[in-house]
């Protein structure tokens, strides 16, 4: 079996967050436990591959498409640039032979989905319809052009894609409610916290003042105001409680000045600006320090295709207290708390809660314990084995002499 990635992802800023964390795990897993099968990935220039490890590197055959810039994702001549990349695509693809081209971030606005001409099978990641379900919101937000280029791409996936990978039950009962792809196949693939995630035997150690922490954004989904909102209520209803009155919000966000200083102002209007704290950007190895040493970790997102930053604290030991809604159930399981995330009331009060639960070693040890159920092997491993399927669907392709790569 011939697999080609496309490798468009490397390129965008998606590569430092949750889409770029799935797409370099699960390459990196399928490679380090599939040594029978061939692996192909299309990239604009070969050094875009130094951010993978240099031993998956040597295991990938690299085939250069200069046809796509993320620069050519805007402005008026982005259909003219999309067609050029999907012909070149699909001349590699029936060039190399290839069985299964999987396309691990198909409905971003800043890359380009290829329909299908070359005789494999299409796969895809799909990791929510944010912009679909709270269309009203991003419409507002970003215009409704972003709505009508989200509505052709899901057309081409319908018509053109064989296989969707979904990171959640959730996001897979979003999209077969929302498209005509019953008669597609279909698979659960989730995310994992990685390896490094783990808890901090001496949590307190260059604590001077404790914390709740929420990794946000300021798109409309994650809630930004209202987990404002929600924390400024906590501390007036026990402002007598001096823990819980100096402890802080941290909200580990990136945005531009003007979204950091419009909830500033909010927080300020709120009469809790002291104790709320914008990190900004935060390498791995500072966010990992931020998980293991805060008091608890709050979610209030509106919605959600899986929910990493969930996972990543409990595999941190931290008690959580998160949104009921969309994935969000399935990644917390019995180890989160749960609130509705329109009610600031709710909210304050789930905190709070938070707030008591255990963080002794134990406690903190059987949430990293639960963490653990949620693997990148497991999900490599399934991908491989639907791509396996998909391959062994096309027994007359797969009959075909292969051309060899040029010299």
């Amino acid at each position: 079996m011939r697999v080609l990635i496309d490798g468009q992802t490397l390129l965008t800023p998606e590569i430092n967050r949750g889409i770029g964390t799935y797409f370099m795990n699960v390459t990196e897993n399928i490679l380090e436990n599939d040594f029978t099968n061939e692996y192909y990935i299309n990239v604009m220039h070969a050094r875009q591959l130094e951010r993978l490890p240099r031993w998956s590197r040597e295991m990938l055959n690299v085939i250069v498409n200069e046809t796509y810039d993320p620069q050519l994702c805007h402005g008026s001549r982005r259909e003219y640039h999309s067609e050029r990349y999907s012909e070149q695509l699909n001349e590699d693809l029936t060039s190399r032979g290839i069985d299964v081209y999987w396309s691990p971030n198909a409905l971003m606005d800043n890359v380009f989905l290829p329909s299908r001409k070359a005789n494999c099978k299409f796969a895809v990641t799909i990791y929510d319809l944010i912009v679909l379900i709270m269309e009203d919101a991003y419409t507002t937000d970003q215009g409704p052009d972003l709505i009508r280029r989200l509505k052709s791409k899901l057309k081409t996936l319908q018509r053109d894609y064989d296989l969707f990978l979904h990171i959640s039950n959730s996001t897979k009962s979003d999209f077969t409610s929302n498209l005509d792809v019953a008669d597609k196949t279909h698979a659960v693939t989730m995310l994992a916290a990685r390896k490094s995630f783990h808890p901090n035997i001496f949590p307190e150690t260059g604590v001077t003042q404790k914390y709740v922490l929420y990794i946000g954004g300021f798109d409309p989904r994650k809630n930004m105001r209202r987990a404002v909102e929600a924390f400024a209520r906590l501390q007036n209803k026990h402002s007598q409680d001096s823990e819980i009155k100096n402890t802080r919000l941290l909200i580990v966000c990136h945005g531009d000045q003007a979204a950091k200083e419009s909830l500033l102002h909010h927080a300020k209007s709120l009469g809790i600006e002291k104790n709320l704290i914008l990190t900004g950007f935060v390498d791995d190895p500072g966010l990992l320090s931020l998980y293991q040493k805060a008091r608890c970790f709050f979610f209030p997102s509106l919605y959600e295709g899986f929910g990493l930053p969930v996972l990543e604290a409990l595999a941190c030991g931290l008690p959580v207290t998160v949104a009921n809604i969309s994935s969000l159930t399935e990644v917390g399981g019995e180890f989160a708390t749960y609130f509705d995330p329109y009610n600031v009331d709710e909210m304050a009060d789930a905190l709070y809660n938070v707030l008591q639960e255990p963080t002794d070693y134990a406690s903190r040890m059987r949430r990293y314990e639960y963490s653990k159920k949620f693997s990148w092997q497991r999900t490599a491993l399934e991908i491989l084995r639907v791509f396996k399927n998909l391959a062994t669907s096309m027994p007359e392709k797969l009959a075909e002499p292969r051309q060899t790569l040029d010299a």
